[in-house]
């Protein structure tokens, strides 16, 4: 989950509310920001995660950096759309083939990553428009990423 400063203590507490075991805390170091006088700049978010069960440290799955930079992508079809690259980096917290949630999934960003990579995703979206933008934005990809392939 990416939040801001904001929604830390109650996403945490609701992650944990819902029976999931809050893991830890990372985060996205978006370079820039729009600046606001008088305040630290909002420049980065925080990467709320967790697991539905346990992850021992024996699972195949290397020590990941606490901070990651990506500036924020340039056409963006989602207000809080994240880079490809930061997507694929963060989800290789889990196994290998697991199966990743994306209980906001916007422009399908996370599924995306995921299925690219050799994970499982199911994403959640809320409003019909992202959702239709998002499924049809993993669709063209995964079609063109076959095409390429057949090559």
């Amino acid at each position: 989950l990416f939040i801001d400063w904001r929604q830390y203590p109650s996403i945490t507490d609701a992650l944990q509310w819902a029976g999931w075991i809050w893991r830890g805390t990372a985060v996205w170091d978006k370079g820039n920001s729009r600046p606001q006088k008088g305040r630290f700049r909002q420049q980065a978010e925080y990467i709320v995660w967790g697991s539905n069960g346990p992850m021992p440290i024996n699972r195949p799955v290397s020590c990941l950096p606490g901070v990651f930079r990506y500036g924020n992508p340039q056409n963006r079809i989602h207000v809080t759309e994240k880079p490809l690259q930061l997507m694929k980096d963060v989800i290789q917290i889990c196994e290998p083939g697991g199966l990743i949630l994306d209980p906001f999934a916007g422009a399908g960003t996370t599924v995306l990553a995921a299925v690219v990579t050799g994970y499982r995703a199911v994403g959640i979206e809320v409003t019909d428009a992202y959702y239709k933008l998002g499924s049809d934005r993993v669709k063209i990809a995964l079609e063109a990423e076959q095409k390429e392939d057949e090559k």
